[in-house]
């Protein structure tokens, strides 16, 4: 394209601006720091409705344009053109001043400010950006205005860096490579740091390469739409009366038609926002630059705050091509202490420093700088003066004497992106030079490193042999790090020596999720725990633990213990608070200073990036923890409780997609676990976890419904050998049954045991206490010594211990009470039929005393809490379990039933048929025995799952059915006012006629005056319909034929069918995975069977009072009632999870190992080894042109000389 504005010298000066040293202000307002980490792409954000007219009233109070009010001609021969460019009829009349003869234009007499009438969106014609926010300002704005128009109205994050692009404001070519990584290096650059770049605004030059980069590899990195802010000229924008409107309407379509824009510049298409300077007038280039000077120096004043510290913006100037203006660019910009990369091979400017920077600032004289000017200036060369010869001379050794502030990209050496690279290093050179206390230089390096997201710079540019970091010096980047999430450096900090157990201390975590997003469901969570308790506080300071506690305790389930204390504990040295190390240090031999080290520091960080959905973070933590599977299901139980309340579509998919991952490492770990040794294994699925609120793997794995997990065949095997107890899996129904008739059958060998059983059980069955576990070991470990130097073979097991271990085993129990469930069930129907006297028979009393067994079990495991959870915990965790709620319902009824029946002789039958109807709940009940059935057990869950379903088909069946029911009633009858009837004509009878019943009453051929009651008098009778007295029906029987025709085809075809396919996918999907479903369900009933007593109802009565007589007398809990949990003590535990940590590297390296043979992995290997091909063959093909250019010029000199030499000999020497 053909530069078309080349007569206007400013044009080709610069697209720059003056900057300035960085000041910390305060500002009240401090908006969000733009995250690189953010993946979201940037949509068109449109305004609608109240923020409409919240931004056109913020626009006109505090953004001006400005206005020329006089005309007044230049000059003769131009009395049509103002002074201030417009032609008169673009003057208002209304508005122009009464001005004397011979009075120059002067724009600070003739020139007012207006309300601004150009702002709001904007989209380009025939281009692929279709959006753009502007505003037209006047350049006597304050700076602090539009940056609160870009932080506050347009919605912009405030920039961890600023880059500002300065050059050639013509248009110019550069090579195809070098323009390459240019593009490359701004797009990272802007990119990883969520910096903002400002340019010029226009579509041609350095402005239009800013653009072209921008639209050509924005795409290629995976982060947030850049933000390219143009700060233009109003009054040299092409078309600009297109962009005269206000925010609300519809977005001004802005037409880029270069060739008819002359002296003119369009708007370059590939900037998100526009600042057009208006200073009145019309055609003057140059009028932005004071403005975007005093801009670019307010941004770098204002501070922004990163993970709890407080950074200055820097600020980097780019300079590509340039010409006399761009000079005056660089000089100002480093005379301000803001460093400068130069472009080597762009031209001009650029190249002139660049082949200078390198000498000693005596060696640049006048003669040097003529001729690189001779050589760079070719066209322009002759309208240099000697005194602007002279002053370039001298600004460009003072240039070059600042070297630190200086950085050429060599052309020679620009790699692939290592243009990104060089803007960073010129702000960590800066920041070097200007620091004179090193510690805190590096550290501010550090932090500027951080905020930009590049641990590749912080490595090989910071963690260099020039300083020695101790571990405590990262603490506040790495704070930073976590809050900001940025896992890279995390896993960078760990690698330099930090310690988690030194870092995390109690109020760096209560820092860290007072710090939380925003927008993240806990900090909603925690917002809304805080309110509730009427705190007045701040949220973020109303945040400490026990709160944060609860909360997580409301995640995981009631199974867990509370993982922090409730309230702080008191700075006390001598006293050690739960999951706290309490260190003291002295200062000064007098003051001391407690710091609170937490006893669990991966596992709190693991939490807390997983309550924030933070994968990367998470995976950090989770490979550092030793209790892994455990913490994996805990992991999966918090996402899954989260998903469940995000409302948010993506985030809850990818929480269900990150529950999953963690629920196949606990899988794949503890098959890792289980191939190698499988009591060590089956002992991690019952270890109570100190670390996760005391429970064990098979209570989170059920809390988390992890149906993969409860589905190994481990824990499978597990849980079928304590279905046995200590019989033998293989023994079968038939022998068992025997000697539940026949107990001497025991001891004849019928049945057999498992080896390995001493007097006291096992490790596997749990311990009540750490004593209790040592005890034991001491005694299997005398057995086995025994069982070695004994010469007649193991001890065989005494009669008692085979009786005890026979009916104690849980598949024994579960037979005896499905057998006793039975004979209750055949003695309750007796009495109801046959037996229920008006005073209460032996049989009756019998089953008052069976029901009171069920009653005292019931309320025995409501308050049997051997893990001293509390009554409120329990009494939670019982209602919440299903066939808990029957049972109490059914208890509850037959209490009802047995006061009315016992009461009064008039209530005896009211109390029969509340017993009847306690009946059928009792029978509802034993459905959850045959849960255990591999064949039944998936068939209750099915038809749990389609009741709910009825509830919903019921509501839509109800609308239909009242809606015929009420119309076909007040067209038939009227003024029928007894209930009972008007009850059986507007429900029971359309629900009748779902199923065939058609009613008769809707067809007058049926009508029958002696089966009914003309005036409703008669009760028995229902009242006749519509009709003359003679016994002619006079409603219209078309209609109510059509309406129940209409019932029938909508209610019996499309809603019965509508409850089908609800069944059908509800059946499906449950047999997809049946087997899972049937495995993770058993493990309930299998849990309680191991810990009720051995004896059924009702002769488990004995048990409850044995129980209470032993809690009453001797002052000890039961421990007879085995639970699922066991305690080891500390040399027990740590064995175990070091166990359980080689373990886990064996599966990672296993799943690496099987990743790395994958076909998708080989594809990934295989694009990226292509592409790597091709960017090397790019940049060998960019380093041989200039080879090559050279080898031409070679060949063309010789070939002159060859020429020459043939003339001479042809003509000079006769030839």
């Amino acid at each position: 394209m053909g530069n078309t504005r080349s007569s206007n010298k400013a044009l080709q000066e610069v697209d720059g601006a003056e900057l300035h040293h960085m000041n910390i202000l305060p500002f009240p307002y401090r908006p969000r720091t733009a995250d690189a980490k953010k993946k979201k792409k940037t949509s068109p954000r449109f305004l609608h409705g109240a923020k409409v007219d919240v931004l056109n009233s913020w626009v006109s109070k505090n953004i001006k344009k400005k206005k020329c009010v006089a005309f007044i001609p230049r000059s003769s021969g131009e009395e049509h053109i103002c002074g201030c460019g417009h032609t008169k009829d673009l003057h208002s009349q209304d508005s122009i001043m009464n001005v004397s003869p011979g009075i120059s234009w002067d724009p600070q007499k003739h020139v007012r400010e207006e309300p601004s009438n150009a702002h709001g969106d904007m989209t380009f014609t025939g281009t692929n950006r279709t959006w753009a926010k502007y505003v037209r300002a006047s350049c006597d704005t304050n700076p602090s205005v539009l940056f609160d128009l870009m932080t506050q109205q347009w919605g912009l994050n405030m920039p961890s860096l600023l880059i500002c692009v300065t050059g050639g404001a013509k248009n110019f070519n550069i090579s195809p490579r070098l323009k390459n990584q240019f593009s490359r290096g701004l797009v990272k650059a802007a990119q990883s740091t969520g910096a903002w770049i400002i340019t010029g605004g226009s579509h041609a030059g350095v402005m239009k390469h800013v653009g072209e980069a921008i639209r050509d590899f924005s795409g290629d990195q995976q982060g947030s739409e850049i933000v390219v802010i143009g700060i233009a000229t109003w009054g040299i924008v092409h078309k600009r009366e297109y962009l005269l409107s206000e925010a609300g309407g519809a977005p001004a379509l802005y037409p880029m038609e270069e060739g008819s824009q002359g002296a003119l510049c369009c708007l370059d298409n590939n900037h998100t926002h526009f600042i057009l300077v208006d200073d009145g007038t019309h055609g003057k280039y140059g009028v932005e630059i004071p403005l975007r000077s005093r801009l670019e120096k307010y941004i770098s004043q204002q501070t922004m705050h990163k993970g709890g510290m407080a950074l200055k913006i820097p600020i980097v100037c780019v300079v590509l091509e340039g010409g006399p203006g761009t000079l005056d660019t660089i000089y100002s910009s480093m005379c301000n202490n803001t460093p400068c990369v130069i472009v080597e091979g762009s031209g001009r400017v650029a190249d002139i420093i660049a082949q200078v920077a390198h000498l000693n600032s005596s060696r640049i004289t006048i003669s040097l700088i003529k001729d690189k000017l001779r050589n760079l200036f070719q066209d322009t060369y002759d309208s240099f003066t000697e005194a602007q010869i002279i002053m370039w001379t001298k600004k460009i050794q003072d240039i070059v004497r600042m070297g630190s502030l200086l950085t050429i990209l060599s052309e020679e050496k620009v790699g692939d992106q290592k243009m990104d690279v060089a803007i960073l290093q010129a702000l960590l050179k800066a920041s070097h030079s200007n620091d004179r206390y090193g510690e805190e230089n590096w550290d501010h390096q550090l932090k500027l490193a951080v905020s930009w997201n590049r641990p590749d710079i912080a490595e090989t540019q910071i963690f260099t042999e020039d300083w020695t970091w101790k571990p405590s010096d990262l603490y506040p980047c790495l704070t930073m790090s976590l809050v900001e999430d940025k896992p890279l450096f995390v896993r960078l900090f760990l690698e330099r020596g930090v310690t988690l157990s030194e870092f995390l201390t109690w109020e760096t975590l209560t820092n860290l999720y007072r710090n939380t997003d925003p927008s993240s469901l806990i900090h909603s969570k925690l917002e809304r725990k805080i309110t509730g308790e009427g705190s007045r506080k701040r949220v973020e300071a109303a945040v400490d633990l026990h709160r944060v506690s609860r909360v997580l305790q409301e995640l995981l389930g009631d199974l867990s213990e509370p993982l922090y204390p409730e309230e702080k504990p008191p700075r006390n040295p001598g006293h050690k608070p739960l999951n706290m190390k309490v260190n003291e240090e002295t200062s000064g031999g007098t003051d001391s200073i407690i710091i609170q080290h937490l006893e669990n520091p991966v596992r709190d960080l693991l939490i807390w990036s997983i309550v924030q959905n933070r994968a990367e973070l998470a995976d950090i933590f989770w490979s550092l923890i030793q209790d892994c599977t455990a913490g994996a299901l805990v992991c999966t139980n918090i996402l899954k409780a989260l998903s469940r309340e995000e409302e948010d579509t993506e985030n809850k998919a990818e929480m269900k997609v990150l529950a999953d991952l963690y629920e196949e490492r606990a899988v794949g770990i503890f098959s890792e676990c289980y191939r190698y040794d499988e009591k060590r294994a089956e002992l991690l699925l019952i270890r109570v976890s100190p670390q996760w609120g005391k429970t064990t793997a098979l209570e989170l794995a059920q809390e988390s419904h992890a149906q993969n997990f409860m589905s190994h065949g481990g824990v499978q095997m597990f849980l079928t050998k304590t279905w046995w107890g200590r019989l033998t899996v293989d023994n079968g129904f038939i022998p068992i049954s025997l000697c539940m008739i026949l107990f001497p059958l025991i001891y004849s060998g019928v049945i057999t045991f498992r080896k390995g059983f001493g007097r006291n059980q096992s490790t596997l069955e749990g311990t009540a206490n750490k004593r209790q576990s040592i005890k034991m070991q001491n005694e299997q470990r005398n057995n086995q010594t025994y069982e070695r130097t004994s010469r007649h073979g193991p001890k065989p097991y005494s009669c008692f211990w085979k009786f005890m271990a026979f009916y104690n085993a849980p598949i024994v129990k579960f037979y005896h009470n499905v057998v006793s469930y039975t004979g209750f069930l055949w003695l309750f129907a007796y009495v109801l039929m046959i037996d229920f006297q008006t005073s209460p028979s032996w049989r009756e009393y019998i089953l008052y005393a069976w029901v009171f067994t069920f009653l005292c079990e019931e309320l025995r495991q409501l308050f049997y809490d051997p893990e001293r959870r509390g009554f409120v915990l329990k009494s939670v965790q019982y209602i919440t379990e299903f066939w808990n709620q029957v049972d109490t319902v059914a208890l509850l009824l037959f209490i009802v039933g047995l006061i009315c029946r016992l009461l009064y002789t008039d209530t005896v039958y009211l109390g029969r048929v509340f017993l009847s109807l306690d009946f059928m709940i009792f029978c509802v009940r034993f459905m959850h025995i045959f849960a255990v059935s591999k064949v039944l057990g998936p068939k209750i869950i099915i038809l749990r799952r389609m009741v709910k379903d009825i509830f919903f088909f019921l509501f839509l069946l109800a609308i239909w059915i009242i809606s015929y029911g009420v119309a076909k009633q007040a067209i038939l009858i009227t003024n029928e006012d007894r209930l009972g009837w008007i009850f059986r004509n507007v429900i029971y009878g359309p629900y009748l006629t779902l199923f065939g019943q058609i009613p008769s009453d809707v067809d007058s051929l049926n009508f029958d005056p002696t089966k009914c009651s003309q005036n409703g008098t008669d009760p028995n009778l229902p009242k006749c319909v519509y009709n003359d007295g003679n016994g002619k029906a006079l409603f219209p029987e078309w209609l109510t034929i059509i309406l129940m025709s209409l019932y029938l085809l909508l209610a019996n075809i499309l809603l019965l069918n509508l409850l089908i396919a609800m069944f059908s996918y509800t059946f499906a999907d449950i047999e997809s995975h049946t087997d899972q479903v049937w495995k993770f369900q058993r493990f309930g009933l299998i849990k309680e069977y191991n810990e009720r007593p051995a004896a059924p109802p009702p002769l488990i009565l004995l048990s409850h009072v044995y129980t209470l007589l032993k809690l009453l007398l001797c002052r000890r809990p039961a421990r007879g009632h085995k639970v699922l949990r066991c305690h080891l003590d500390e040399g027990q535990e740590s064995s175990l999870l070091s166990w359980e940590s080689y373990m886990k590297d064996n599966y990672h390296q296993m799943t690496q190992q099987q990743d790395g043979q994958s076909q998708e992995h080989l594809v990934k290997e295989t694009a990226q080894s292509v592409s790597t091909m091709m960017g090397l063959l790019k940049v060998e093909k960019g380093s041989l042109v200039p080879q090559l250019e050279t080898r031409l010029s070679v060949l063309e000199e010789q070939v002159n000389v060859l020429s020459n030499l043939i003339y001479y000999i042809l003509y000079q020497r006769g030839f």
